[in-house]
C-alpha cells in the first residue's frame, strides 16, 4: 500500500516532467532558453573574473568623426588609409604594444594602400582583419590561395570549428605584406546575441585564427593539442583548454556591464590631437598629452570603431556594444582563460530529475509540515547553490530543465497532495461533524497527522447514562422509543458540542464524550461541568414539555440521568481501519468517569465527579463531598464528589445540610457510628426530603456497628461491581 502511494506521486512529479523535458531537448527547444536564462542568472550572480588589463582599444568614436567633419581626409566615412599608420606609429613612439590587432576591414583597392603596405614593413606586429562568408557571389583573387597557405593553421579536420566557403582578405599588397591576419567573424546565437566565440575558422580545409587567438598569442609561435575532443593552445609555459562544444564556439564569461563600458578606449582624435600636439612643441613631456604613449605600452592594442556611422555594433548579453568591445571580451577570455564550459544538456536533466524525486520524498514521505511548506524555496536554493558553484568553476549547467520541469512537478504534486489531504479531511470531517461543533472541526483538521497519530494528554471523559432506562424501553412502541431517544440525544448533544466536548459515541442512552481532545483546551474541566449542569437544566426543560404534551409513559416522562466526570491523562485518537474509524479515548481516566456514573445511582447524586474535577473547579462550582471509595479494578481509593451547581447559586441550606454530613462523616470514620446516624440523619431533617447519600451511610453504619471492621479499616469502601 505504501508503495502504491509512492507511486503515483513519482510518476506525476518525476515520470511526467521528465517526459516533457525530453521531447523539448529532442526538438531543440531548450538550447535558447538554457542560454537567456544563464545570462539573466550571471547577472544575478557575483562576477568572479575581470576583464584583462592588458588590453586598451583605439577608438574611432564619434568624436572622431564629428571633430574632423570638415577634414578632407578624415570627413568622411571610411577614412583614407593613410591615417591609420598614423595611429599604430603614434603607440609606438617610445613604447612598444605587443600586438596592434585592427578590427576594420581592408578588402577593397584604396589609392592609399601603399601607407598600410608601409607600416605592415616598417612598424611589424601588426594584424589585419579577414572576413568569411557563405554564399554570395564570388570572385576569386589571385592571391587568395597564396594567401590561404601563408596564414594557414594546420590543425586536425575532426575539431568542429566553424567553415565558411568563400573568404576576403586583405586587398593585394596589404595581405601580402600583413605580418598576421586574424577573422573578425562573430557568430550570434539564434535569439541574435552574441555569446560565444571560436579560436579558429577553416576554409578550405585550412585554419585561420580569429581576433581572441591572435591577441593571445601576440605573434609569437604557438603550438596546438587535439586529443579525446579537448583543445589546447599552448605558448611557452602558458597553455590553454578551450571548452569547445559541439559546433566548435566557445562560450565567453561578459563580465559585468561596467567593466566593458570602463574598457581603457582611447579616441582617434585624441591621439591625431596629441600628434599635432608633438609636432608644433605644444607639450614638451609626452606624459603631459591628451593621450600619452605610454598607454600602449606593453600593451594588446585593438582598432575598431564605435561611431553610429561604422555600423559595427553587436548585441551583448549586457545589450548592444561595438563591435570591437565584444572582440576584447573574446580577446581577455583567452588571456587570462576565462572561457566557459557549457555542461552537456543532459546534466542539467540529471541535476532536475534528482530535485524533482527529492521532492516527491518530502510531499508524500516527509511528515515535518514545515519543510513541505519551505520545498520550493529549498529546491531554488540548491540549484541556483549548484548552478553558482559550477559557475565559479567556470561551467555552465543547463537551466531551462528546472526552470520548466520544476514548476511542472510542483503544480502537479501540490494538487495531487491537495487532492489526497482534501479527501482524507472530508473523510474526517465526515467523522468528526458528528462529534464535535463545527468550529473545532475546521481547527482539527489544520494538522492532519496529529489528528490521525493522537497521543496522550491530560482530558475530562464524561459519562452519562439514563436511570431505569430499560424500563421505560418495555413500555414503548418501537417508534416512540426511537422518538425519545432523538429528542433527548439531540439536546444532550447539542449541548455537548456547543461546550467543545467531543462525542465519542452513544451506547443506547448512554452519552461518551471527551472534552480537551481533538483540540486541546486548558478549561476542559471547567466545561465539563458547566455541560452537566446544563444537561440537568436541559433535562427539567424536556420533562416539562412531554409532560405539558402528555407524550410517552409516566417514567418516560420523568426520567432522570447519571453523570460521571474525571479528568487526567489519557490516549486519544483515531482508533479502528482506514474505511471504519472513530475518534475515542483510552486509559484509568476514563475507566473511572464511567465507574463514577455507575456509582452515582448509590448515592442518589445526577452528577458525580472525582476529586481532580473537585480541585480544579472548586472555585467556580460548589462541589459536596460523598465518601471515599475504591472501585473495581484500582486499589488507590478515590474521593468523590457531587456537582451540585454554580458557586453563586449555593444556598445557605445546602451548605448547613453539607456541613453536618461532613460532621458525621467524620464520626463513621472514627467509628463512632450512633453519632454518625444522628449527623446524617439531620441531613434529610435540613433538606425536608430523604437525602440518598446520608441513608446510604446510615446503613452502612448500622451495618458495621454490628461487625465492627479489621484494625486497618480506612473508612474505604469497596465497589464490588462496575
Amino acid at each position: 500500500m505504501k508503495h502504491q502511494k509512492f507511486l503515483f506521486p513519482f510518476f506525476l512529479m518525476v515520470i511526467i516532467p521528465g517526459i516533457i523535458l525530453g521531447i523539448i531537448t529532442l526538438f531543440g527547444f531548450s538550447q535558447t532558453l538554457n542560454r537567456k536564462l544563464s545570462d539573466t542568472i550571471f547577472h544575478l550572480l557575483p562576477s568572479h573574473h575581470t576583464l584583462s588589463k592588458d588590453i586598451v582599444i583605439i577608438d574611432i568614436d564619434e568624436q572622431s568623426i564629428a571633430k574632423y567633419a570638415d577634414h578632407p581626409e578624415l570627413g568622411q566615412w571610411p577614412w583614407k588609409r593613410t591615417i591609420y599608420p598614423t595611429l599604430i606609429g603614434y603607440t609606438k613612439l617610445i613604447t612598444h604594444p605587443k600586438i596592434t590587432i585592427i578590427d576594420i576591414m581592408f578588402t577593397e583597392r584604396s589609392d592609399y594602400d601603399d601607407s598600410l603596405v608601409a607600416a605592415n614593413i616598417n612598424l611589424g606586429e601588426i594584424s589585419h582583419a579577414a572576413n568569411f562568408r557563405d554564399g554570395g557571389i564570388v570572385i576569386p583573387r589571385k592571391n587568395e590561395e597564396d594567401l590561404g597557405k601563408k596564414f594557414n593553421v594546420p590543425l586536425p579536420l575532426e575539431i568542429p570549428f566553424p567553415e565558411y566557403e568563400n573568404v576576403s582578405f586583405p586587398i593585394g599588397e596589404i595581405g601580402e605584406t600583413s605580418p598576421m591576419i586574424h577573422v573578425v567573424n562573430v557568430i550570434p546565437d539564434g535569439d541574435g546575441i552574441l555569446r560565444r566565440f571560436t579560436p579558429f575558422i577553416r576554409w578550405k580545409n585550412k585554419h585561420f585564427p580569429t581576433v581572441a587567438v591572435q591577441a593571445f598569442v601576440t605573434g609569437e609561435d604557438y603550438q596546438t593539442e587535439w586529443k579525446d575532443g579537448y583543445f589546447w593552445i599552448q605558448k611557452g609555459e602558458i597553455k590553454r583548454e578551450i571548452p569547445l562544444g559541439k559546433d566548435g564556439l566557445v562560450r565567453a564569461y561578459f563580465y559585468t556591464e561596467k567593466e566593458l563600458r570602463n574598457i581603457p578606449r582611447y579616441s582617434a582624435a585624441g591621439i591625431i590631437e596629441s600628434l599635432n600636439q608633438l609636432n608644433t612643441s605644444e607639450v614638451d613631456d609626452p606624459e603631459k598629452l591628451l593621450v600619452p604613449p605610454s598607454v600602449f605600452d606593453n600593451k594588446i592594442v585593438l582598432i575598431g570603431t564605435s561611431a553610429a556611422s561604422t555600423h559595427d555594433d553587436v548585441v551583448t548579453p549586457h545589450g548592444l556594444f561595438p563591435g570591437v568591445i565584444g572582440q576584447a571580451v573574446f580577446a581577455s577570455n583567452m588571456i587570462e582563460g576565462h572561457m566557459l564550459q557549457e555542461l552537456p544538456e543532459i546534466y542539467g536533466i540529471g541535476f532536475t530529475l534528482f530535485i524533482l524525486f527529492i521532492g516527491v520524498i518530502v510531499l508524500f514521505i516527509n511528515q515535518w509540515h514545515l519543510l513541505k511548506n519551505v520545498y520550493p524555496v529549498f529546491a531554488v536554493s540548491m540549484f541556483v547553490g549548484v548552478f553558482y558553484f559550477l559557475y565559479r568553476m567556470d561551467k555552465v549547467i543547463s537551466s531551462s530543465s528546472f526552470v520548466i520541469a520544476f514548476p511542472i512537478s510542483y503544480l502537479l504534486g501540490f494538487a495531487y497532495l491537495t487532492y489526497t489531504e482534501g479527501k482524507e479531511k472530508r473523510k474526517y470531517n465526515s467523522i468528526l461533524r458528528n462529534l464535535v461543533d463545527p468550529g473545532v472541526v475546521s481547527e482539527a483538521l489544520e494538522d492532519m497527522d496529529s489528528l490521525k497519530k493522537g497521543g496522550e494528554w491530560e482530558i475530562t471523559a464524561f459519562f452519562s447514562d439514563v436511570a431505569g432506562f430499560s424500563s421505560i424501553s418495555e413500555e414503548l412502541s418501537a417508534s416512540d422509543l426511537a422518538r425519545l431517544l432523538n429528542e433527548y440525544l439531540s439536546a444532550m448533544t447539542k449541548i455537548l458540542k456547543f461546550n467543545s466536548g467531543t462525542l465519542d459515541k452513544y451506547i443506547g442512552d448512554a452519552i461518551v464524550g471527551i472534552f480537551g481532545a481533538p483540540i486541546q483546551n486548558q478549561a476542559h474541566s471547567r466545561l465539563a461541568c458547566k455541560t452537566a449542569l446544563e444537561m440537568l437544566a436541559e433535562l427539567e426543560i424536556l420533562r416539562s414539555i412531554w409532560n405539558e404534551k402528555g407524550d410517552y409513559t409516566e417514567s418516560a416522562r420523568n426520567m432522570a440521568f447519571r453523570i460521571g466526570l474525571n479528568c487526567g491523562p489519557a490516549k486519544v485518537g483515531f482508533m479502528g481501519t482506514d474505511s471504519l474509524a472513530s475518534y475515542t479515548m483510552m486509559g484509568d481516566t476514563v475507566n473511572l468517569a464511567a465507574r463514577l456514573e455507575a456509582a452515582a445511582k448509590d448515592y442518589g447524586a445526577s452528577i458525580l465527579v472525582s476529586e481532580s474535577i473537585e480541585s480544579i473547579c472548586k472555585e467556580e462550582f460548589h462541589f459536596r463531598f460523598l465518601d471515599w471509595i475504591r472501585v473495581k479494578g484500582k486499589e488507590a481509593p478515590v474521593k468523590i464528589y457531587s456537582l451540585i451547581c454554580l458557586v453563586a447559586d449555593l444556598t445557605p441550606e445546602q451548605l448547613e445540610a453539607e456541613r453536618m454530613y461532613e460532621e458525621g462523616f467524620q464520626y463513621y470514620l472514627n467509628r463512632d457510628w450512633e453519632r454518625a446516624i444522628k449527623s446524617f440523619e439531620k441531613v434529610s431533617e435540613i433538606y425536608r426530603q430523604t437525602d440518598v447519600a446520608s441513608k446510604l451511610l446510615i446503613e452502612r453504619c448500622k451495618s458495621l456497628f454490628k461487625n465492627p471492621p479489621a484494625v486497618d479499616w480506612d473508612g474505604v469502601f469497596t465497589r464490588t461491581s462496575k
